[in-house]
């Protein structure tokens, strides 16, 4: 077996789980979030890998973003009350419910949900507000703009790829930061599938790099300017990942990197 063919063999291994036996479950979820959003509720939206094309079974199965009324608590603790508001109703539905970045983890039997409550802009637009709760701030991001952006991208296996050796280094690394970081990488390599062992080897042989590594560019959310990609990581942690690059290319085999 060649290198692209193992590596498509692992891409077939981790593909995405079917949701077909969990429709009941994820009815009953999306009812129990229109109740906690009460009046403030739009819509609950398809977000994450899935929508993007670049979900793995290593990571979470299902990502909804809960639309809220761009005036939901406004007056009433802001973002920040939102998101404590959904964690406490969540802990009383589920368990565990797993504190994220922006959002919260739980599991419905063996399904892994990722649950993403923001605040939509007024007005005919698709920008809305997310808690960042590792900053304890908030940020302007348009779920839309990067579902369009990554699905079309042409390098959803790459990125897949690299979400599974994530997955199985057990690396902090944060898919949104992750799929754009892949794209500015790979920009001018090709997208012929022939050449996906080359371009996965190129990625993780530039975030081995001790100087000029990726890593440490600036990733800047086209969705929003002013929200850093790069910064959703520091320093210890970009160096976590560049440990485990030079560790996977020193290795004689692909079976030794992703297995």
């Amino acid at each position: 077996m060649d290198s692209n063919m193992y590596l498509q063999s692992i891409l077939n291994k981790y593909a995405p789980r079917s949701l077909d036996n969990y429709s009941l479950n994820i009815t009953a979820l999306k009812s129990d979030l229109q109740q906690w959003a009460s009046t403030c509720f739009i819509a609950t939206l398809n977000s994450g890998s899935r929508a993007k094309g670049t979900a793995i079974s290593l990571a979470s199965d299902v990502d909804f973003l809960i639309s809220l009324t761009s005036g939901c608590n406004a007056n009433n603790g802001g973002l920040k009350s939102i998101y404590d508001s959904l964690h406490t109703f969540l802990k009383g539905k589920y368990n565990p419910v797993r504190k994220q970045n922006v959002s919260f983890r739980i599991k419905i039997g063996d399904l892994e949900v990722d649950i993403t409550p923001a605040r939509k802009h007024s007005g005919n637009t698709n920008d809305h507000w997310l808690y960042v709760s590792k900053l304890d701030t908030w940020r302007q991001t348009n779920i839309q703009k990067h579902i369009t952006d990554i699905s079309g991208c042409g390098r959803l296996k790459e990125i897949k790829l690299l979400k599974i050796w994530r997955e199985l280094s057990q690396l902090d690394f944060p898919s949104i930061y992750l799929e754009y970081l892949t794209i500015s990488i790979l920009s001018g390599k090709s997208k012929d599938a022939t050449k996906l062992a080359d371009n996965f080897w190129f990625m993780l042989q530039e975030l081995s790099k001790d100087t000029s590594n990726p890593l440490y560019s600036r990733i800047v959310d086209p969705a929003n300017s002013s929200n850093i990609l790069s910064d959703l990581l520091n320093s210890t942690e970009k160096k976590a990942i560049i440990s485990k690059a030079k560790i996977a290319i020193g290795q004689q085999y692909w079976s030794n990197i992703v297995w």
